[in-house]
C-alpha cells in the first residue's frame, strides 16, 4: 500500500468525525512526502563510471536521481553541463549507487554497487570503475582466479555488455535500449527490471562459474531481446575483463600530491624517534601513468631548533608504481612499498634520504590514519563505512628521511589525486600523433655576466600583436620582469648535462617516451596523452621528466613538467604545442614548462650563502618558461622556429 500524504491523513481524521466509516482499504494516489517519484538530477559534483562507459544506466546520490546519457546535456533549471556518461550529485552526497531498473517510489532495481564519496577531501569530479563499486572505498580484484571464470566484477561487466543495443560499438560505449526518462511499457532492460523483477536471479552477480551466471540471467536476456535486439552474452569473460582493465588504468592515471601528515610536522608529535625540536615537511607531486608508474618528486625540508637546515630534492625510484588495487608497489618485484631517495643538493648528503613508502589509495586518497580525539582522516571522510583503515593501507614511511632516522613508529603521510584524465581517447587522434617530435624548453634571457646569453638570445614573439600573453604577469609564459630587468628575449634552457633540445616519441597508445640524454627512443616513459579532441583535431599531453631518481643522469631536464595541447590541424603539419585552455589554444600561446625544485636549487646552492642580484636573476630564469615543440627533427625549414 502506498504511503499516505499528510493531507490524506488530515482528510481521514475529519471523516472519522462523520459517521465512523471504515477507510482501511482506501488507496490515495500520488507521491508520498519525502519519496522520490520523478527523475531529478541535481548537484554540482560529477561522477564518471568507466570500463565500460554506459548510456541509460540509472544512478542515485542524495536527492539526485537520473540516468547517464551518451551526450553532454544541461538538466532543466540548472546552469551546469553534465558530460556524457556522468552522474550528477549534490556536494553533500555520502555515496552514489549505479543500477539497472528504477530507484523511484515503489520501483525495482538491480544494484551494481555503491561508491562512497569523501566528506572532508571533497572534489568536483570522481572517476571509478565497476571494481570500485563492490567494497567501496576499496578497489577489488577484477579476476581472482583463472581467466574465463566469473567474478563479481566480471559478472557486472558481462551483464552490461549483454544489454548493449545490438550493433553498437562496445569499445566506445554500451547503450542500454529504451528511454528510461519517459514512461514506457516496452521490454527495455530498465523497464523490465522494474515491472518484472521475478526475472532477476536472486543471487544477482554472486556466481563463481560464468556458465552458471549466464544461465541464471538468460530468461531476463531473452525477454529483453524481444523488443529491441541486444548483444547477449559472449562465450567467455575475456572481452569483459579487457574493458574493466582499460577503465582501471585510465582512472588510475593522473596527477597526485604526497605530503607529510600535518599532525607530524613536529617529529616528536608522532613518536617515531625524531630528534627533539626537529621538524620535517615535504610535498611530492607526481604524474601516474595508466599502467601505474609514478613519475615525480619534490622539495623536502628539515630543521632542528631553527638551525642545521637540510633542504633537498626527494624523488621516487624508477620502479615505483601503483598496483591494480591502487597500492604503492615496487613494479620490479611487486613488493608493497616504493623507494624515495634524495639528490644531495648543495651541502646535503646525497644519502640523507632512503625511505620505503607504503599505503593504499581508497577512492582518490591515501590516508595517514592518525587519530585525533578519536577520529582519523579516514573516518572523517567515510563516516558511513563500517570497516576500519587497515594497517597495511596507511600512508607510512620507514628508513632515513632528510638525515632523520625513523627509528620509532613509521612517519605518517597522506596523498590525494589532484587531476583526472579522459576515459577513452579517440583512436583516430592517437594514430595521428604517432611519431618523433623535437622539444626545447625556453627560458628568459637575463644579464649575461654569468654566461653566454648574448649570442643565444632571440626576441620573444607574441602570437597576437595586440595582446601580450607570452610576457605577462597575468598567466604568461614569462613575467614582465625578473629583478630589475625587463624580459624581452629568450633562449634554450640547458640542463645540468648541457642538454638543450631533445626528442620525444609518441606511440599508438598515447605513451610519450624519450631516450638516454634526450635521444629519440623508448628508454624512458615520461608522459601520456590525457585527452583528445576531434574539433579541432588536437590532444592534451601531460609530461613529467622524472622517470626515477636512479636514472636522473640520463633524463633530459630532469623533473620538468609540461602540460600542453598539440594542434594536429596545423596547416603545415608541424603539430605545435599550445596552452590547454580553448582561448589560449586558439590564440596560439605556446605551452609552458615548470621546474622549480631540482636544477634551480642546484644552481642556487652553487651561488653560495648570499647570491648576487645577477645570480638571483639567473636562478629565477631557470624555473619556468615557454615550450618549443614541433613534429620531426631540428632544422626543418618549415616547422623549426630556430631554423635558418
Amino acid at each position: 500500500m502506498r504511503h499516505l500524504t499528510l493531507m490524506a491523513l488530515a482528510a481521514l481524521a475529519l471523516a472519522g468525525c462523520n459517521g465512523g466509516e471504515d477507510f482501511s482499504d482506501a488507496t490515495v494516489p500520488g507521491c508520498p512526502l519525502g519519496a522520490s517519484c520523478n527523475l531529478n538530477p541535481r548537484g554540482d559534483v560529477l561522477v564518471e563510471l568507466q570500463g565500460p562507459r554506459v548510456e541509460n544506466l540509472g544512478y542515485q546520490c542524495g536527492s539526485s536521481t537520473g540516468y547517464t546519457r551518451g551526450t553532454d546535456y544541461t538538466p532543466e533549471g540548472l546552469d551546469i553541463e553534465v558530460p556524457a556518461y556522468n552522474a550528477l550529485c549534490p556536494a553533500n552526497s555520502r555515496s552514489v549507487e549505479f543500477y539497472i531498473g528504477s530507484a523511484l517510489f515503489e520501483g525495482n532495481r538491480v544494484s551494481l554497487g555503491r561508491y562512497f564519496l569523501p566528506q572532508q577531501l571533497r572534489k568536483g569530479s570522481y572517476q571509478l570503475t565497476l571494481a570500485d563499486l563492490i567494497e567501496s572505498p576499496r578497489r577489488v580484484e577484477i579476476q581472482d582466479s583463472a581467466v574465463g571464470t566469473a567474478s563479481p566484477v566480471l559478472n557486472r561487466s558481462a551483464l552490461l555488455h549483454a544489454l548493449n543495443k545490438q550493433g553498437g560499438d562496445t569499445e566506445e560505449a554500451i547503450v542500454i535500449p529504451g528511454n528510461p526518462e519517459k514512461a514506457t511499457d516496452v521490454e527495455d532492460p530498465n523497464t523490465l527490471v522494474d515491472t518484472q523483477p521475478e526475472l532477476v536471479p536472486e543471487n544477482a552477480f554472486d556466481y563463481a562459474d560464468f556458465d552458471a551466471f549466464k544461465a541464471a540471467w538468460q530468461d531476463f536476456i531473452d525477454v529483453a531481446n524481444t523488443d529491441e535486439p541486444i548483444d547477449g552474452f559472449a562465450n567467455d569473460t575475456v572481452a569483459y575483463e579487457e574493458q574493466v582493465d582499460k577503465g582501471n588504468d585510465r582512472s588510475r592515471a593522473g596527477l597526485y600530491a604526497f605530503e607529510i601528515a600535518g599532525e607530524c610536522v613536529i617529529l616528536e608529535g608522532c613518536d617515531f624517534g625524531g630528534e627533539e625540536g626537529s621538524t620535517v615537511s615535504f610535498t611530492l607531486n607526481a604524474l601516474v601513468l595508466p599502467e601505474g608508474q609514478i613519475l615525480g618528486g619534490g622539495l623536502g625540508v628539515r630543521a632542528s631548533g631553527g638551525e642545521n637546515q637540510i633542504l633537498d630534492y626527494l624523488g621516487f625510484s624508477s620502479d615505483a608504481g601503483l598496483s591494480d588495487l591502487l597500492e604503492l608497489q615496487n613494479q620490479s618485484d611487486e613488493s608493497l612499498s616504493v623507494l624515495v631517495t634524495s639528490a644531495g643538493i648543495g651541502d646535503a648528503d646525497e644519502a640523507n634520504t632512503d625511505v620505503q613508502v607504503s599505503g593504499r589509495f581508497l577512492g582518490s586518497s591515501l590516508y595517514a590514519g592518525v587519530n585525533i580525539d578519536g577520529n582519523s582522516d579516514f573516518k572523517l571522510d567515510f563516516p558511513s563505512v563500517t570497516d576500519k583503515l587497515e594497517d597495511a593501507e596507511k600512508g607510512e614511511m620507514t628508513g632515513t628521511l632528510l638525515g632523520e632516522d625513523l627509528t620509532g613508529d613509521p612517519l605518517p603521510f597522506r596523498a590525494t589525486k589532484t587531476g583526472f584524465v579522459q576515459a577513452q581517447p579517440d583512436d583516430t587522434v592517437l594514430s595521428g600523433l604517432v611519431g618523433d617530435y623535437t622539444i626545447r624548453l625556453m627560458r628568459a634571457c637575463v644579464d649575461d655576466d654569468l654566461g653566454d646569453d648574448d649570442d643565444k638570445c632571440s626576441d620573444i614573439v607574441e602570437p597576437d600583436s595586440d595582446v601580450d600573453r607570452e610576457v605577462s604577469n597575468s598567466g604568461g609564459n614569462y613575467p614582465e620582469s625578473i629583478g630589475d630587468q625587463n624580459i624581452t628575449q629568450e633562449r634554450v634552457r640547458d640542463d645540468e648535462n648541457a642538454v638543450g633540445e631533445f626528442c620525444l616519441s609518441i606511440d599508438g597508445n598515447g605513451l610519450i617516451t624519450t631516450g638516454v640524454d634526450g635521444a629519440c627512443g623508448t628508454t624512458y616513459t615520461i608522459g601520456f596523452v590525457t585527452r583528445t579532441f576531434s574539433a579541432p583535431n588536437s590532444a592534451n599531453l601531460s609530461i613529467r621528466l622524472a622517470p626515477g631518481m636512479d636514472v636522473r643522469a640520463d633524463t633530459p631536464h630532469f623533473n620538468a613538467t609540461i602540460e600542453g595541447r598539440v594542434d594536429l590541424a596545423d596547416e603545415d603539419d608541424c603539430a605545435p604545442l599550445y596552452r590547454l585552455s580553448d582561448d589560449n589554444f586558439e590564440l596560439g600561446l605556446r605551452a609552458r614548462w615548470v621546474e622549480e625544485t631540482y636544477l634551480p636549487r642546484i644552481l642556487l646552492a652553487g651561488f653560495g650563502a648570499e647570491p648576487s642580484v645577477a645570480e638571483l636573476r639567473r636562478f629565477n630564469s631557470m624555473r619556468s618558461g615557454a615550450v618549443q615543440f614541433f613534429a620531426g627533427a631540428p632544422g626543418d625549414p618549415v616547422c623549426d622556429p630556430m631554423a635558418p
